[in-house]
């Protein structure tokens, strides 16, 4: 028992329980969140540098390559030499771990806008889903606020939560750490503002790799534990074979609801093509979602956990 206690291998998968469950059992508040001041500083940064319109395309892939390097480089670089140099370095990823699987406030908004939607209160559902999307809701019917809000809670499941679980079992602490500083700094750079287009194109294309891989794992395993027939037919039905539409096909295909469809962007209108099934979304649908996605982070969990188990009995 001592002998397991003290490996690294199982260190690390007792430090992914805890994260699992305390993202599950706890709120980390917005307010003191470590992620919070990164997205003000990353933001701030961006807003400092970005060239002018009259500078080429060249100028501005330099600066948003170099603000992320010069803003996050630092911060990666010293969090790895505190791991790796501390006596007790399981304390430091435990900690780093749980910071970074904030997936819990993503549900937690989730489950506002699901009861403003219950209770029929139109604005407060439309100011509830603004927290956990890019997109500008203060026109959207009821349709789109439940689209909005179900299309956002599973993207997040694939990108946050799979990807940090991903990475940290196969990079550990640290490649987790730079996967999902480079993730909220796509989001704060985000692509559809028209000022930052070009500048947040190089962290934009490096965060569509590395998404990859992890929504790739998720949406097979939310297949496997689901309606996998359905979502299959969806995914062969989608008219466009990006990854967003992709995935929100398997999704909408699991649900029989259409999602995708238009959204606006600093006040323009971007037509994305409708994909998943044959239904509008309702209300029961929002449920439906919110069910899914807590059985995909189980076995998410379930999976994660067994490789890791499966990496310590061969090393």
């Amino acid at each position: 028992m001592a002998d397991v206690i003290s490996d690294g291998q199982y260190q690390s998968l007792f430090v992914l329980w805890l994260a699992i469950a305390v993202d599950s059992l706890w709120r980390w508040p917005q307010s003191t969140h470590p992620l919070t001041l990164m997205r003000y500083l990353v933001l701030q940064m961006g807003r400092k540098v970005m060239p002018s319109s009259n500078y080429g395309p060249s100028q501005h892939y330099i600066s948003g390559t170099l603000a992320a390097l010069v803003l996050l480089a630092p911060l990666i670089i010293c969090l790895a030499i505190l791991v790796y140099m501390a006596q007790y370095p399981v304390f430091f990823e435990a900690v780093i771990l749980v910071a970074l699987l904030d997936f819990g406030y993503q549900r937690q908004q989730y489950k506002k806008v699901l009861a403003s939607v219950g209770r029929n209160k139109k604005s407060l559902a439309r100011e509830m889903v603004q927290t956990i999307t890019a997109r500008q809701c203060n026109s959207l019917t009821d349709i789109g606020v439940a689209k909005a809000a179900i299309e956002s809670l599973w993207l997040k499941f694939l990108y946050l939560y799979c990807g940090v679980i991903f990475y940290f079992v196969v990079a550990g602490p640290i490649g987790a750490l730079i996967y999902r500083l480079l993730l909220l700094t796509s989001w704060q750079w985000h692509h559809r503002t028209p000022e930052m287009v070009l500048f947040a194109k190089p962290v934009r294309k490096l965060v569509y790799l590395l998404t990859l891989p992890p929504a790739a794992i998720g949406g097979l395993i939310t297949l496997l534990i689901s309606r996998p027939l359905k979502g299959v037919r969806a995914i062969k039905r989608s008219p466009l074979k990006d990854k967003t539409s992709l995935l929100l096909a398997l999704l909408g295909g699991v649900l029989d609801v259409k999602l995708g469809g238009p959204a606006i962007y600093a006040n323009k209108k971007i037509r994305y093509p409708r994909v998943g099934g044959g239904n509008e979304v309702k209300y029961s649908h929002m449920l439906l979602a919110q069910s899914t996605v807590t059985h995909a982070m189980i076995a998410v969990s379930a999976f994660a956990s067994l490789v890791m188990l499966t990496m310590a009995a061969t090393l």
